[in-house]
């Protein structure tokens, strides 16, 4: 009695499981990865936003230095006024306070403008903290699943690679090294089961002299895509 399908069989389920272990495994750490991907973006973001308000609040400061500045000279000017010695000196003086009165102005319009801009600033400097805290906290969180979740995986891997070891023990001899072959670098697509006379692989027709053998329970490769084909559950000799 032939086993050769069971044993494809077999061995195709086993591949299928690791390549699913695998990707998980390989998911975890990419997981990872993003969320600290996402805390350095956060933390960028944050830092540019207090550079930003920084240098918003240095402008203002300097706005505000060069108004009290000018308020000052206007008072020199208003004093020299008081004491101009010609109507030319006297005119001279009114016209200067007129430009700086009128530049002082348009420098309290503009400290008004920075100050709202202030205020714009550090509510994006406060958000831009309060989504860098949650970023971290979810970076923690998936930290925390994913090392747990990889220690059970780490298990059921290796679980699964001693069942596939058991299972290759119960292939047939002449088909061992065929196996061994393919298997070894391209894992589940090593093996194909055969739907209706296709390949379920790639779904290339086979030919009548390839299910010949396989009825035959000889080791049959497609021609297209290169997979080890088996006949479906019930349909091999000994099934």
């Amino acid at each position: 009695m032939s086993t050769t399908g069971s044993a494809l069989r077999e061995l195709h389920r086993i591949h299928k499981q690791l390549t699913d272990l695998r990707s998980r495994l390989d998911r975890g750490p990419k997981q990872v990865a993003a969320s600290e991907g996402a805390v350095r973006r956060m933390e960028l973001d944050a830092e540019q936003a207090k550079e930003a308000h920084k240098k918003a609040r240095i402008a203002s400061d300097e706005k505000q230095l060069q108004l009290k500045s000018r308020e000052a000279r206007i008072e020199d000017l208003k004093s020299k006024l008081n004491q101009a010695s010609s109507n030319k000196e006297f005119q001279t003086l009114k016209d200067q306070i007129a430009a700086d009165q009128q530049a002082n102005s348009v420098l309290e319009d503009e400290i008004l403008e920075s100050l709202e801009r202030i205020d714009i600033l550090a509510a994006k400097v406060k958000k831009a903290e309060a989504d860098l805290a949650n970023a971290k906290t979810e970076g923690g969180k998936v930290k925390t699943r994913v090392d747990s979740e990889q220690a059970g995986l780490e298990s059921e891997l290796a679980r699964v690679l001693s069942e596939l070891k058991d299972a290759e023990g119960n292939l047939p001899s002449d088909y061992k090294q065929d196996y061994a072959r393919v298997a070894r670098v391209r894992g589940e697509e090593a093996l194909a089961e055969v739907e209706g006379e296709v390949c379920g692989g790639c779904y290339q027709m086979l030919t009548p002299n390839m299910m010949n053998e396989l009825y035959l329970a000889k080791p049959v490769f497609c021609k297209s895509c290169g997979a080890l084909l088996y006949l479906a559950e019930g349909r091999g000799v000994g099934d």
